[in-house]
């Protein structure tokens, strides 16, 4: 239960999952809506325009007729069909088909150019429009009757004279947008392949399933079909035939526009983009990085190995585990430098345990017997001679003396007197004499600034890294002369300088106690502890150059 609290399950299972459902939901839903809405449009735009060629073509029919009623108006008033069309070139390229006039009894009574024999037909229909085509061109006659209804006059009209081909061919939008204008008898008028006309619709593939459909007297409908094709049809009234436009939807869906539908589908990929690169992030990112959060924290309780363990993952967190490994090998030399340096602490306690205790047995406690040999000496006198045993007495009392200077110096050596009674200034001063006397080297002592007193803590740590620095210069620098300078200002700065023969320095402290240099670590841990700051300089030849600077405002732990 504790991996599916985490950061990357809930991410995945409260917003990644529930979004890439809802974006899927709403980008597909969209993407139908955008095709439907479209196919609409489409079908609309289709449906308008073949409304609009069929009102054409029907105004064009019934203008026809009108000037059919008008001839058979002006032939009834003894006018001849040529006659009335002598001057009016215009109705002799309407009616190209020619002109036939018949009385009530079906009686030819004048023609004009019947083109081949369609007026011998006229007796086996009464209908306002009929079309003739047997003959292989097709002729769409028309009639209409004198008013006392005592004549009948037929016109003849070709597709091109009634400007079929050409207003058809307007509507195209496409190459690949079929119009189809088909007559009452199946058999096709216009088609975009030429070899289709006059061919029976019914074997046009393409044809069969629209004219199953149509059989229904709605003047205008449109369907998508089998074929993913829009299909719009429309009536022509007056000679019951049908125009149709067939239009494929992959041609009406341009490039541009399926990108546009395409689009929103880039979401889905995104979106599992986005998943691979969560569990990418999980695999090669979190995890690496919550083994190495486990390896670190084993550092605290001192296990150095698992930080070394491969963790895997990026460059960067492999990275990182090699810094972290650097730094457990430092922490790790420096911890054994610590220990080391305890080592020396606790060996330097023994030490100077030994020492004082050598020293009260061989000088404090021998003075002390001698002391009570006198003593006795004195008293076994004073009865017998007086002079003897002031003798003594006088001894006795240069011995008091010699010891009291000696445990002096013993306790002045374990913790300065000068320096919690009269400050550090004297104190320093009194080291620089005692060390000048002890190594004969010249010790200058130099002061400047506002003296004030610092902490207690602050002055013994001065005072002991200035007593090492000086112990450390007589003893293995074999210098000529030693500089020790104090001076107070915002900061209190203590520099001890000698000419003695130097030595290499390392970079880092922790170095001090991995090579011995016990004294050295022991002033920069003085320093640290109250706050200060401790540098050295020192090169072989040139002597050695040792800087404590230490802010008065801080406060600091108590100093042991």
């Amino acid at each position: 239960m504790k991996r599916l609290r985490g950061f990357i399950v809930q991410l995945l299972g409260l917003i990644i999952v529930p979004m890439l459902i809802i974006l899927l939901v709403v980008t597909y839903s969209s993407v139908l809506l955008h095709d439907h809405e479209m196919r609409l449009l489409v079908s609309e735009r289709d449906e308008r325009a073949v409304r609009a060629g069929a009102e054409v073509l029907t105004d064009r029919f019934i203008q026809r007729q009108l000037l059919l009623k008008v001839l058979v108006e002006q032939i009834n008033a003894s006018t001849t069909i040529a006659q009335s069309l002598q001057n009016t070139p215009d109705l002799r390229r309407a009616f190209d088909g020619g002109l036939v006039l018949i009385d009530k009894t079906g009686t030819i009574i004048d023609a004009w150019q019947p083109t081949d024999d369609w007026s011998a037909t006229l007796h086996k229909t009464a209908a306002t429009w009929v079309l003739e085509h047997e003959s292989g061109t097709p002729v769409v006659i028309a009639n209409a009757q004198s008013t006392n209804g005592s004549f009948t006059l037929f016109g003849g009209m070709s597709l091109n004279s009634l400007n079929i081909p050409t207003t058809l061919s307007v509507m195209q939008n496409n190459p690949y947008t079929h119009l189809y204008l088909i007559a009452d008898d199946g058999h096709i008028l216009y088609a975009p392949q030429e070899n289709a006309v006059g061919v029976d619709a019914a074997q046009i593939p393409e044809l069969q399933s629209i004219l199953s459909v149509s059989q229904s007297q709605v003047p205008h409908h449109s369907w998508l079909d089998d074929a993913d094709a829009v299909v719009v049809v429309s009536r022509i009234e007056q000679l019951n035939w049908l125009l149709i436009i067939r239009e494929p939807w992959s041609v009406v869906v341009n490039a541009t526009l399926r990108l546009s539908l395409i689009a929103p589908l880039t979401v889905i990929p995104a979106m599992f983009l986005a998943v691979v690169v969560l569990i990418f992030g999980l695999m090669r990112i979190v995890l690496p990085m919550r083994r190495l959060s486990l390896s670190a924290a084993k550092l605290a309780w001192g296990d150095y190995t698992t930080i070394y363990q491969p963790v895997g993952g990026i460059q960067e967190i492999r990275d990182l585990q090699a810094l972290l490994g650097k730094m457990t090998h430092r922490v790790q030399q420096m911890q054994a430098g610590m220990h080391s340096y305890i080592g020396a602490m606790l060996q330097g306690q023994e030490d100077e345990r030994k020492r004082i205790a050598r020293e009260l047995h061989d000088d404090t406690l021998q003075g002390l017997i001698a002391l009570d040999q006198q003593r006795q000496m004195a008293q076994k006198q004073l009865d017998h001679d007086p002079v003897k045993a002031s003798t003594h007495l006088i001894i006795l009392q240069a011995m008091i003396d010699q010891t009291i200077k000696s445990l002096r110096r013993l306790i002045g050596d374990m913790r300065p007197s000068y320096l919690e009674d009269l400050g550090l200034i004297p104190a320093l001063e009194t080291l620089c004499d005692s060390q000048k006397k002890i190594g004969e080297v010249s010790i200058h002592f130099d002061l400047r600034g506002t003296v004030r007193r610092l902490s207690l803590n602050q002055e013994l740590a001065l005072y002991r890294i200035a007593q090492e620095a000086l112990s450390n210069a007589l003893r293995h620098a074999k210098p000529s002369n030693i500089k020790v300078h104090l001076s107070f200002g915002e900061v209190v700065k203590l520099n001890i300088e000698d000419d003695g023969q130097g030595f290499l320095i390392t970079e880092r402290p922790d170095a001090f106690a991995r090579l011995g240099h016990f004294g050295l670590m022991g002033m920069v841990e003085r320093a640290e502890q109250v706050g200060g700051h401790l540098k050295i300089t020192s090169k072989v030849g040139q002597g050695t150059s040792i800087e404590i600077v230490i802010d008065p405002k801080m406060i600091h732990p108590t100093y042991l």
